[in-house]
């Protein structure tokens, strides 16, 4: 084969896979001039295929999980195994939902880091807000501070409160993700029954000094 061209077929005999490329004689650069799929399937797949690692099928499955996030792990290995024939395992399942969710919303180191700016921003756009932020000493690592407690109330709600009844409910539940911790939620309720929202807390857990 001359150096300006590059051929590659499947190990199979009876499988029509190519691929045909060139290098023209003044470009840098080769292109692709014939492609035939594979029609093989391997005897024995290797459980640890380097090529269908989390972050393909979380690029793959992207479209379903984001507009369904409860779309279940099972359901991530059985599309796979439709589309590839492979059936990977619900550990690498799991971790391509992960994956493709922080691809969309972030982590949550990420959304914990950039709350105190997001609360500052808010009440700076919100006239009349307030927010509050508790935090400690990171043991790990020096100078650094952990998140323990946070607190906004928007303006418009704070004013609103003078026309609502001198009556507030509180409640509070717990996080479901990588981070455990409680919502607290303060409501009170107008003149013509609606609820209003008056502040919310995200908190480690309840107690006497965090609902204080």
């Amino acid at each position: 084969m001359c150096p300006h061209i590059y051929e590659v077929c499947c190990v199979q005999r009876n499988c029509p896979f190519q691929v045909h490329t060139f290098k023209g004689k003044w470009k840098d650069y080769w292109e692709v001039s014939r492609l035939v799929e594979h029609t093989c399937l391997l005897q024995q797949l290797d459980p640890h295929h380097r090529n269908l690692t989390a972050a393909f099928v979380a690029n793959y499955m992207y479209p379903q999980i984001i507009d369904n996030p409860s779309f279940e792990p099972k359901s991530i290995i059985c599309a796979v195994e439709e589309k590839f024939n492979y059936k990977i395992s619900y550990n690498k399942a799991y971790r391509a939902k992960q994956k493709a969710l922080e691809m969309r919303w972030g982590t949550y180191e990420a959304s914990y880091h950039n709350l105190p700016s997001l609360l500052h921003t808010i009440c700076h756009r919100n006239l009349g807000s307030f927010y509050d932020l508790k935090t400690y000493p990171c043991v790990q690592g020096p100078g650094k501070q952990v998140l323990q407690r946070s607190f906004l109330a928007l303006g418009a709600c704070i004013e609103a409160f003078r026309h609502c009844r001198p009556v507030i409910c509180i409640d509070g539940t717990f996080l479901t993700g990588k981070y455990k911790g409680t919502i607290l939620t303060t409501i009170a309720a107008d003149g013509n029954n609606q609820l209003m929202p008056l502040a919310i807390a995200f908190i480690e857990k309840e107690s006497g000094d965090s609902w204080y």
